[in-house]
């Protein structure tokens, strides 16, 4: 999945502080030095993170490291990794990162910062400002929450279960965000790089409605009207031949504007009107 390349994301971390990233592969960084972990033991991070602030079971981290098949001493050596881990997290002022709360562990929400909470922070910014007609200002917080991602959730960590579903679930997320930011850009009238983006996502996600709205739009506002109209046949045939339905209303929507001519990305997309209010500081001239 391309990453957005007009801005650079970076997590503001306090001294003492351990940045856990799990978008992508796993890193443990504090004051600059990285912690390599053992598979297993990366796995358990990743799990503890994935949660950071709140109490994983130790019967949740058994299933989530093993998945069905925890052998007989699992709870043993989940014990063994917790103390080793515990160790080589030492650089954190003020208190060990992970502490033990029957019935789990946790890691201390004061004690580290994890990139996940990062993005769905900016994620969820990115779709307020969206729904105010704010779309400059979403687009950036949508990029730059996009530009924390370094691969796919989890990478490297031998995780089971409910962590393979959060790791999807983040991956959703994701696209979710792409969706934001490509909106975001046409409705403020940054149409240069947006078609191929969203087609080289519609080729690895085909059955995703939402791009291929986004992908028609982004055409119309580029003058490409001939192309819009063979992107939704192609579109409706991938629906009908994979999946046995016609397109939602969603693609209706858009493909009727289109066919009325309009150019306007934000009536064709179902968003809200540009705000008034000026941005960056600027003020409009009386």
């Amino acid at each position: 999945m391309g990453q957005p390349t007009t801005l650079h994301a970076a997590i503001e971390i306090r001294r003492g502080t351990w940045a856990i990233n799990v978008l992508g592969p796993l890193e443990a960084r504090c004051g600059g030095r990285a912690v390599e972990l053992p598979p297993r033991r990366r796995g358990l991070l990743a799990l503890l993170a994935l949660k950071a602030g709140s109490m994983v079971t130790a019967e949740q981290l058994v299933h989530g490291l093993w998945g069905e098949d925890a052998p007989p001493t699992a709870m043993r050596t989940l014990q063994a990794h917790i103390a080793k881990l515990g160790a080589a997290l030492t650089e954190v002022e003020g208190g060990r990162a992970i502490q033990r709360r029957d019935p789990g562990y946790a890691l201390a929400a004061d004690a580290v910062r994890v990139d996940r909470d990062w993005f769905e922070e900016l994620a969820t910014s990115g779709l307020r400002h969206s729904a105010e007609g704010r779309y400059a200002e979403a687009a950036r917080s949508f990029a730059r929450g996009l530009a924390l991602w370094r691969g796919q959730a989890l990478t490297g960590c031998p995780v089971h279960g409910w962590a393979v579903a959060e790791a999807n679930y983040l991956e959703g997320l994701r696209l979710q965000a792409y969706e934001g930011l490509f909106a975001a850009r046409l409705a403020a009238g940054m149409r240069d790089t947006t078609v191929s983006e969203v087609e080289r996502l519609v080729a690895e996600h085909p059955l995703r409605e939402r791009l291929w709205e986004l992908l028609i739009v982004a055409l119309q506002v580029n003058g490409r009207s001939g192309d819009a109209h063979r992107t939704y046949r192609r579109a409706r045939r991938t629906l009908i031949d994979e999946l046995g339905i016609e397109p939602g209303e969603g693609l209706r929507h858009v493909v009727a504007g289109v066919l009325r001519g309009v150019a306007d990305p934000r009536p064709l997309l179902r968003l809200a009107p540009a705000s008034g209010r000026p941005h960056d500081g600027s003020r409009r001239a009386s």
